[in-house]
């Protein structure tokens, strides 16, 4: 009886202690960061960087060929419309300036004549555009084009206006440059003499001094360059494939400005023409200019400003979203690991749109199922985890 006694509890001994070893021997689990599948509102961005620019700015050129004086602006000043920027003294009973006062004159009508035609183009092909606009909004609503032809055409007006602001300034340019040419011609023989001023046209901030110095200049030289009441527009040049996705009107978060939070801004217009340009890796990609307007004035933001961008492209409410940090692909497959009973499940999923953080989950998991964020390669399916 004592030798059985014995023999059971050594046995007894044995396995308890092979079944201590087995637990001190399995691998502990891995530690893992996890997130809740929810839903929530989920918003679709494209994100790309951007530059303001002064919005049609006014390019101030030499009425004449003269000898420009010594300037006292300096970029960053406040003119307005009529401030005398600078002088140019002509020289003095010189017939050959006679004639080319003469010359500017006829060519300052040219340009005027030229650029009242281009205003005239340029408005007709507005009211082509705005016709064209109604007849797609006609036919949209009869549900006989689709949605991207109709954008494509109030695209296409906002370029227009646009081009019609464009031929408008330059018309009103022209003109000014015609009035102080027909100017120069009152009084030929004591005008030669004088100091011809060069005005400001327009209110705004100076923002680049191309001549600081006293030279000679020839007409149409560029001296100053000076903003349109200082508006500014926002600047970003997107993929193609990424510009398709942009209408009219989308809003935009401006941040990496350099300020505190966040800025508003909308969507004006799309270029019609793309460009060529080669990106940090040596590849050629084909990229279009996106243009956009601030929903209110900032006076921290001057010109030639960087800023980061996130064009919102689609909002929608109570949408089931999955962190993108979670999916990876396999398979041709999406597909993540769903925690289950403490142990880490390969899950194939299906998602629909995706932004930067989360994407739309369509099928394979419910709200309230827990994922695994950033696995690891120590991740497989069945492997035992700890949630941090």
């Amino acid at each position: 009886m004592n030798r059985l006694l014995k023999w059971t509890l050594g046995t007894l001994l044995l396995l308890a202690l092979a079944g201590a070893t087995a637990l001190a021997l399995r691998p502990a689990p891995v530690s893992v960061e996890t997130a809740r599948i929810e839903t929530d509102r989920f918003t679709v961005t494209i994100e790309e960087q951007g530059q303001t620019r002064a919005y049609q700015p006014w390019v101030v050129t030499a009425p004449l060929a003269g000898r420009l004086e010594r300037t006292q602006y300096i970029e960053g000043d406040q003119v307005q419309a009529g401030d005398v920027l600078n002088h140019i003294r002509v020289a003095p009973e010189n017939p050959r300036n006679e004639a080319a006062i003469r010359a500017n004159q006829a060519a300052a009508q040219a340009r005027e004549t030229a650029s009242a035609a281009a205003l005239r183009e340029a408005e007709s092909t507005l009211d082509r555009y705005r016709n064209e606009a109604r007849r797609r909004e006609q036919l949209y609503e009869r549900d006989m084009i689709g949605a991207e032809e109709r954008d494509f055409y109030r695209q296409s007006v906002h370029a227009a206006e646009a081009r019609v602001h464009s031929a408008s300034a330059s018309l009103d340019a022209a003109r000014a440059d015609a009035e102080m040419a027909r100017a120069l011609l009152i009084g030929i023989d004591s005008a030669l003499d004088d100091r011809v001023p060069v005005l400001a046209p327009t209110d705004g901030t100076i923002h680049r001094v191309h001549e600081r110095g006293e030279r000679v200049l020839q007409a149409g030289e560029a001296i100053f360059s000076i903003s349109d009441n200082d508006r500014l527009e926002l600047v970003m040049d997107l993929l193609t494939r990424d510009a398709v996705r942009v209408r009219s009107g989308q809003r935009i978060q401006v941040s990496g400005w350099g300020g505190d939070g966040e800025l508003e801004a909308r969507v004006r217009y799309i270029e019609p023409e793309a460009f060529t340009k080669v990106s940090a890796l040596g590849v050629e990609e084909q990229r279009v200019n996106v243009i956009a307007e601030l929903t209110e004035a900032n006076e921290d933001l001057g010109a030639g400003y960087r800023f980061e961008a996130a064009i919102i492209v689609s909002e929608r409410d109570s949408v089931l979203r999955v962190p993108t940090s979670a999916l990876f692909r396999q398979a041709d497959q999406w597909q993540l690991f769903r925690v289950s009973e403490g142990r880490a499940s390969l899950t194939e999923v299906q998602i629909g749109q995706r932004s930067r953080d989360h994407a739309e989950l369509l099928d394979g998991l419910s709200a309230g199922d827990r994922v695994i964020l950033y696995p690891s390669d120590q991740i497989r399916d069945g492997v035992r985890v700890s949630a941090d």
